[in-house]
């Protein structure tokens, strides 16, 4: 848990000014940080789980007004992160006649090992069973058609091979992302230099 929280923090003091700053101010003087009391839940309300935590109504900007806080598609989080860790967008949009195959293979080896790092990271991917391909197993009688998917038609006996174990995702940490609803479809920000004077 702890781990997940300092990612978090990463990403929203990356994004963020603001943010960094207030991230900033809470670890040089932990006392600075007030949690409020947990009110009681009646019990005609539902409880809220632990990960639906209410978002903030509203984001104080430095200049001191307050806008309205903007979210955007988890989608949109998720490939912006695979653009800034493995270029991934970079790839799939570069037009790929004017390369080599050999030339394509290096560029995608390095994007794919930084995708499976960076979903890694967010997910934690295991097979959605635990058998390898090829081996025999008994499918259970309340096997969910969303974790086996027969090939053809099922037979008779609940005898099967597995063609692939399938995968799940043990957790999703998505990197927290700020900003004003103008910017939420921004998936990179474009990247500039300093012009040379002629």
């Amino acid at each position: 848990m702890g781990l997940g929280t300092a990612v978090r923090a990463f990403f929203a003091a990356w994004g963020s000014s603001p943010r960094a700053e207030a991230i900033r101010r809470v670890l040089d003087d932990p006392a600075a940080l007030r949690l409020p009391a947990p009110s009681p839940v009646s019990a005609g309300s539902p409880a809220r789980g632990p990960t639906e935590a209410k978002p903030p109504a509203a984001v104080r900007h430095p200049g001191g007004e307050a806008a309205s806080a903007a979210r955007r598609s988890d989608a949109l989080s998720l490939l912006a992160a695979l653009q800034r860790e493995a270029r991934l967008l970079d790839l799939i949009q570069e037009p790929l006649q004017q390369y080599s195959d050999a030339q394509v293979g290096v560029a995608a080896r390095v994007c794919l090992e930084k995708c499976r790092g960076a979903l890694r990271r967010m997910f934690d991917l295991q097979p959605a069973i635990p058998f390898s391909e090829g081996s025999v197993t008994e499918l259970p009688p309340t096997a969910s058609p969303a974790r086996y998917q027969w090939l053809g038609s099922p037979p008779e006996s609940r005898q099967a091979r597995v063609v692939h174990p399938g995968w799940e995702a043990k957790r999703c940490e998505l990197p927290t992302w700020t900003g004003s609803a103008d910017e939420q479809s921004i998936v990179a920000p474009a990247q500039i230099e300093a012009a040379q004077r002629s």
